[in-house]
Formats: structure tokens, sequence, C-alpha cells
């Protein structure tokens, strides 16, 4: 299984839950995490780690890329034939891709001499948790017939054209016609890569899921407003700060999460009126999160995020009975409805955020059927062993 820098740092909070599934069939994972960081989280115990890519050079070996320069070049060829779009981005920034792929043959060399002696007569599964250097290695892998099949996920930055620097996902077709299953965690975002017409049969959706930390959320009388997510552009929590600007009775708003944002949106929240009370978090670790939505009395969930996957924040909250309002982007409709809380356009009307907060603070019957149908929507669709059981048995199916 290759990471982008999990079991290190803070992110990818979804594969611990896999992992744990994994474990449960497999007797023996190898994790290979892009890059790491100084935060370690704990990992089964048939789980090991190999830090060789977080070690590797980033400059292009010149013998080894006389070596590979002819089978790189057609594979650069053919994604400019049959990239979905930002052909023009490839074209100017072709020699940029070509010494990645470079790079990437040479570590492909690497990842397999790391662990060949290991699996001879073995039956072993390959599991690129994203589109990024970890398939593309498996990709080129499978294409020298080093190995039989492998799989990989897609989930937002890696799925649509617009979230990557030039509308170009790099090597998208490559990887695609070589992987034998391709992952994606919401309907929506199967149904945009099965429209790009590139190996659309090899396209399943499958929901991840989350643990069940029971249905714990109460009113206590006070509005309590929580969010969690980065502090950047892209998740628009300056929408929230202006939603709070125009609530005008006593409310209490914390975020949970960091980012270059922070002193921008702290200038703005110290600007909202003395009925306001707010504090920025920082971030916490999955289960202190956990325990937070289950001990505090959150009124409502707020998500004002432009682009998305499917941002299982939604999905942590509503688990414990919290109505959630979002803006419909990307598979946040598949999470939730306005039976479940408000859906919102992308470019939202803030009043009805305002309405909606106090619709939930003075009508028990509407707070509890919000409340209600979030924890059900969990049950039904976002359930840690249903969902994981799917795709844990998919994968050993390759």
């Amino acid at each position: 299984m290759i990471s982008q820098q999990y079991p290190f740092g803070y992110g990818e909070v979804y594969l611990e839950r896999e992992l744990r599934h994994f474990a449960e069939k497999f007797d023996e994972i190898l994790l290979y995490p892009l890059s790491r960081s100084k935060n370690k989280r704990n990992l089964p115990t048939n789980v090991s780690i190999n830090e060789m890519f977080c070690n590797r050079s980033f400059r292009v070996n010149k013998k080894y890329a006389i070596k590979k320069l002819l089978p790189a070049i057609q594979i650069i060829s053919q994604e400019i034939k049959s990239a979905y779009q930002g052909i023009d981005y490839l074209k100017a920034n072709r020699k940029e891709f070509l010494a990645q792929l470079i790079m990437s043959y040479e570590l492909a060399d690497l990842f397999f001499d790391s662990f060949k002696k290991q699996i001879v007569n073995a039956d072993v599964k390959y599991y690129s948790v994203w589109l990024d250097e970890g398939a593309l290695v498996m990709s080129l892998l499978k294409r020298s017939r080093r190995i039989g099949s492998f799989v990989f996920r897609l989930h937002g930055y890696d799925l649509y054209d617009n979230r990557r620097e030039g509308n170009y996902m790099p090597f998208r077709v490559f990887c695609f016609k070589q992987a034998s299953k391709i992952f994606v965690v919401s309907k929506r975002g199967a149904e945009y890569t099965r429209s790009l017409n590139i190996c659309p049969e090899k396209v399943l959706s499958n929901y991840s899921g989350l643990d069940d930390h029971g249905f714990t959320n109460q009113f206590n009388g006070k509005i309590r407003l929580v969010s969690c997510s980065n502090l950047i552009q892209l998740k628009r929590v300056h929408l929230i700060i202006d939603v709070l600007g125009r609530i005008k009775i006593p409310v209490t708003w914390k975020h949970f999460g960091d980012g270059i944002a922070y002193s921008e949106l702290e200038k703005r929240a110290k600007k909202l009126p003395s009925n306001v009370n707010w504090s920025f978090e920082g971030r916490l670790s999955y289960e202190n999160l956990m325990e937070t939505y289950s001990k505090e009395h959150w009124t409502c969930f707020l998500h004002m995020s432009e682009s998305e996957g499917l941002p299982l924040a939604l999905v942590e909250a509503m688990s414990f009975g919290i109505p959630v309002v979002a803006c419909d982007v990307g598979g946040v409709s598949e999470i939730i409805s306005n039976d479940e809380g408000l859906l919102l356009d992308k470019n939202p009307n803030l009043d009805h955020v305002v309405e909606f907060i106090s619709n939930l603070y003075k009508n028990a019957v509407f707070r509890s059927m919000k409340s209600k149908a979030s924890r059900l929507k969990f049950e039904n669709d976002f359930e840690a062993v249903k969902n994981y059981k799917f795709f844990v048995n998919q994968v050993m199916d390759t």
C-alpha cells in the first residue's frame, strides 16, 4: 500500500479505519508513505512501514534517464493524445513531466526490489491510496509485468481537473489503463470519472466508512455551532463568519483545523458583534475531535467549501446526530439533503443559513427531525464495517 503520508502527520484519517479491516484479512501489510513528518500514529501489529519514498532524491539520474528515455517519451506522447483537458499545459511542461516519469521509473525499481524476495509464491495485492506518484509507480510495474494487478482510489484533489494546475491530472490516462479497478469515494465522482471515457468499466464507487461513536447529540438551550476544515481559501470559512455577523441572538462558534488563512480569518472574526462567542481551536487528533462531538452539545455543523470530493467531516458530525449545513459541490449532496440539514447552492444565500439556525433554536420538532435524519443517514450509508467489508473484498478479488 502506498499512501501520501500516513501514518505520519494528521491527514488520511480514514486509513486508520481501512487498515484495521485490511489487517483482519491479510497476513502482512507493507505500507509505503510518500513523505513523512514528526507525528506518527499507531498501526495494527501486522502492518510495517517502509520509508523508502520519504528518502528519495528529487534529481534525475542521467545514466538511468538514458535507459528509460524512449519508453518515457512514448507514455508522454500517449498522454498528449488522450488527456481529457489541459493539453496545452502538458505540452508546455512536457520536460518536467518527462523528468517526473523517469524518476518514477527508478522508484518503481527500488520499490519492487524492497519486497520481491518476500513475495515469491505469495498472493500479493497492490493498492495506491491516491492517483499520485504511488499509482504511477504501480502502473510502471504493471506495464513491465513485474506485478499482476493493482487498484487505486480517487478522492477530490486527484479526481477533478479544475483542482489541478493547468486543469491537467498527471498521467491519468496511463494509470487508468494499467489499473485493474478504480475506486471513487462518491457516486458523483464516479459519474464524472466514467464521463472521461477512459476505461469506464473499471470505475467503482464506494463510500469511506466511519466508526459508530453513538447518537449523543442533545440540545441544551443554546446555539452552539461547529465547523472543521483546513483554514484555506477553498474551504471559504469566511462565509461562516459572515453568517455569524447576521445572527442577532447569543451564539457560540468553534472551528477545528488550521492553515495559511488563519491570520486573515482571525482578523475578520474579531469584528464580529459581542453576541458571538468564537474561537479557533486548532487541529485536534481524530480521537479528541470525536470526544468533543460526543460530549459538547452542538446545534449545527457548518461547511461552506467551494469544492469537495466526499467530505467525511460532514458524516463525522452527522454520526452524532448533528444537523449539517453545506454547499452542493462534489459529493456533498450524497451526504446531506434538506432532510438531514440544509443543502445550499455553490454560491449560497447566507440569509437561508441564518433562518435555518433560527429554526433549530426555536422549533424542537424541526430540530429533532433534522438530528434523527442525520444519524439515520450515517447508519444507512457510511457505517465503517459495511463499507470497508465491500472495499476489502473488491481488492482481494483483483
